[in-house]
């Protein structure tokens, strides 16, 4: 260690932090079970910064209950040894962070195309390109593919595509950006990485009564997971009454409940629950009143094309989202060299002329980049196995007796322990043991990190995340308070 300056790693699943009092020593910690332990081994520190006093100043060790069941494994012992770190000197403890619990967001983009946007005798064309960790290993190398208003012979039932009446000089831009839209959801190569987007497309008023509020349009919301939703509000003696959606907004999941925020009323309290349907990624208004539709909807007659879109004032738009699935092996057949897709796709879309050129005057397109998720369970079981793997307690695989050595290891239970379909909080603990004789090292002193995986959960009172917190808190104050080394603990350090 002391020849290089990266630090040693060990890795720990908790699931509960038992309270003072409640563990008299390592060898009482359940499975997911952690301790914090000062001086001698029977005594288990409080996770409250309040109950970090001045005490004897002794090393803390941190520990945590094993989830192998059997201590032995034929003629060798000490597997339900709980996880360990080495004496820490609070002195040199050099930081203390956490990582947050960040969802996956998919990559969205928004095509917006006003009434004339597609002029009779010429065709809209819609190009998308898909980039990314998925694309590149699905294909070798970026995608794209470009639609257009003419659309396939799916999409026109056979027939050859859409036409102008006699004296009609726009196409519906709706018609004209669905029959675009559809063929790339039709498209061979990028199909298996879009979706059409899902969409607002009820509202619930509640039951409670606002004041302050006035008829208006594109009202906005605030709340649910989504953004973007504005609503038109019918209001009477200053209570909402009526609502219509104005712009739909993404993101939003169903039973979303959201806020109507007025400008200038005595009050905020209005609620919307919304309806929300997958495969509504059309938007089309009327003189500024929109609708929600598929893009099947649009093409099969549901919608009504207008034979003027300047005068009806008609605009259309069509959202994408990034829906690539990776392939997933389940817990028995787990092997840590499995690849795991972390990136989000990323969609670019551009509206082109006829000549293949960006068409700059032909609408609006707005891309809102995918966000990684973090820290997924995949990452936390392989982190615990390769800790196993240190303590001379291998994971089999690439064998064939690999599944039966691994049930007779006892690796089921560590395996059960984690899902790999969750989210994780990560709680880190940085500190350095100085050598005292180090005549041809580089470094003067051996540094060790260790990963507390905490379950991401609402963090309220007694959840584990909110008792780890609290533990780190604490941790800081008592080095700060009692051994002089100031630290702080840096709470979401990588938050979006």
């Amino acid at each position: 260690m002391a020849y290089f300056n990266h630090a040693f790693c060990k890795s720990s699943l908790v699931t509960e932090i038992p309270l003072r009092g409640a563990v008299a020593g390592t060898q009482d910690l359940t499975a997911g079970q952690l301790g914090i332990f000062e001086g001698t081994w029977g005594s288990n520190l409080d996770p409250d910064p309040s109950a970090y006093t001045a005490v004897a100043k002794n090393l803390i060790y941190i520990a945590q209950g094993s989830f192998i069941e059997s201590d032995k494994v034929g003629t060798h012992g000490g597997y339900k040894e709980s996880v360990k770190t080495k004496g820490i000197n609070p002195r040199y403890i050099t930081r203390l962070w956490a990582s947050s619990c960040q969802e996956a967001e998919q990559s969205t983009v928004t095509v917006e195309v006003g009434s004339t946007c597609a002029p009779c005798g010429e065709n809209l064309f819609l190009r998308l390109d898909v980039k990314g960790s998925p694309a590149l290993r699905f294909l070798n190398h970026n995608a794209y593919a470009i639609g257009d208003s003419s659309g396939s012979a799916a999409l026109n039932n056979d027939l050859p595509g859409i036409c102008c009446a006699e004296g009609q000089e726009f196409l519906d831009p709706a018609v004209a950006l669905a029959k675009a839209a559809g063929m790339l959801l039709e498209d061979p190569i990028v199909s298996p990485f879009i979706a059409e987007s899902t969409s607002v497309t009820g509202l619930v008023l509640g039951a409670v009564a606002g004041t302050g509020y006035s008829t208006a349009q594109n009202v906005a919301t605030t709340g649910g997971t989504g953004s973007g939703l504005t609503l038109n509000i019918t209001a009477t003696a200053g209570n909402v009454t009526a609502v219509t959606i104005n712009t739909p907004g993404s993101g939003y999941t169903n039973g979303d409940v959201v806020t109507i925020v007025q400008g200038g009323g005595a009050s905020d309290n209005e609620t919307v629950t919304l309806t929300v349907e997958a495969g509504h990624g059309m938007a089309v208004s009327i003189a500024g009143v929109t609708t929600v539709y598929t893009i099947a909807e649009v093409l099969d007659g549901t919608y009504v094309p207008s034979a003027d879109p300047v005068t009806d004032e008609v605009t259309a738009s069509v959202q994408f989202v990034g829906a690539y699935v990776d392939t997933r092996f389940g817990d028995c057949t787990f092997d840590t060299r499995d690849f795991y897709e972390k990136e989000p796709v990323q969609l670019v879309a551009s509206l082109l002329d006829e000549t293949g050129d960006p068409c700059n005057d032909c609408g609006v397109v707005t891309s809102t980049p995918g966000i990684m998720q973090q820290t997924s369970g995949e990452t936390v079981l392989r982190d615990l196995l390769l800790t196993e793997r240190y303590m001379q307690n291998p994971y089999h695989q690439g064998s064939f007796d690999g599944f039966r050595m691994n049930e007779i290891g006892g690796f089921d239970p560590l395996k059960g322990a984690v899902d790999r379909t969750a989210l994780y909080k990560v709680y880190y603990l940085q500190h350095s043991i100085p050598r005292l004789n180090n005549p041809t090292g580089v470094f003067d002193n051996d540094q060790y990190i260790y990963k507390f995986y905490v379950e991401c959960d609402e963090g309220t009172d007694g959840t584990p995340t909110f008792l780890m917190d609290t533990l780190f808190d604490g941790l800081a104050h008592f080095c700060t308070t009692v051994y002089g080394n100031p630290l702080i603990f840096e709470d979401l350090v990588d938050e979006i």
